[in-house]
């Protein structure tokens, strides 16, 4: 049996708690708020990176922004292409590596969301892909990025919870993502979370999807030190949620969303990173 990245079906069940009309609302009030001089009140493209299902991009698609996805799972690839198509939107889908790919075109505006990032597992995997990305959007474009909150890490209590349960479809799906058996190496900052999903439909049948995610804890200085290492990006923004634009360090903050903007400096040159594995989709927080 495949793991999560090799089911799509289930982990866009897993994740149907996200309303992405409400974060795509949020990104664009930020665009509107953070981009550089020139840019029109609304961004004209959008790359999302490590997309898996590839709902954000799907949704802007769908409100006239030309929209590309990339992702290193072709299971997820086909996915998103396939949705796109029934939702009667063009989407342009890439097969790629994050950390280092060429799309041969600039977006006003990059996104990733549900801590994809955190299968970016080393410190040259986060500036590879930074400078990467940074080739990719126009001086004065935004990179909005979503990443778990550090006190889910450095805290006594979490700001996420690791099981829930999400109707679907007239059935429902419960969902474990880690908890506190799954413990995070000290000197790494990875943890193996896992990952159980089921789906029951609304005939009574079941299935269980099953599976062990290495996921990187990134705190918000060693962001900051990438971004400096990488080059092409400023950090103009940190917010702690979606909906009220919470500061990173308020009570009520659960995310680390990151609103970087493209400089007029260029990116640093390329750098080597190892290969990385098929969990490059995201984590489903």
């Amino acid at each position: 049996m495949g793991g999560i990245y090799d089911e799509p079906e289930f982990y866009a069940i897993a994740c149907a708690y996200r309303d992405v009309r409400g974060d795509v609302a949020a990104l664009l009030r930020w665009w509107e708020r953070h981009r550089g001089d020139g840019y029109p009140a609304a961004p004209r493209s959008v790359l999302e990176l490590a997309a898996g299902p590839a709902e954000h991009a799907r949704l802007l698609a769908s409100r006239g922004l030309s929209a590309t996805t990339l992702d290193v799972n072709p299971v997820m690839c086909a996915w998103a292409r396939d949705r796109a198509a029934e939702a009667g939107v063009e989407l342009t889908v890439t097969e790629a590596d994050m950390r280092d790919f060429t799309l041969g075109s600039q977006f006003d505006l990059a996104i990733t969301m549900l801590n994809s990032l955190c299968h970016l597992t080393a410190l040259d995997d986060m500036v590879a892909h930074l400078m990467s990305l940074a080739r990719h959007v126009a001086p004065g474009g935004l990179y909005i990025a979503e990443l778990a909150h550090p006190a889910d890490w450095l805290t006594p209590h979490p700001r996420t919870s690791s099981e829930w349960v999400t109707e679907v479809d007239g059935g429902s799906a419960t969902v474990r993502w880690g908890g506190p058996g799954d413990l995070i190496d000290p000197v790494t900052q990875v943890v193996r979370e896992h990952v159980a999903v089921t789906y029951r439909t609304a005939d009574g049948s079941a299935r269980t999807v099953t599976d062990v995610v290495p996921n990187r804890f990134w705190t918000a200085t060693e962001l900051d030190a990438a971004i400096r290492l990488a080059g092409g990006f400023e950090t103009v923004a940190r917010y702690g949620d979606f909906d009220e634009d919470l500061a990173l360090d308020a009570p009520g903050a659960w995310r680390l969303i990151l609103v970087l903007r493209r400089t007029a400096a260029a990116p640093r040159g390329r750098i080597a990173a190892a290969p990385l594995g098929r969990t490059a989709a995201g984590d489903g927080d």
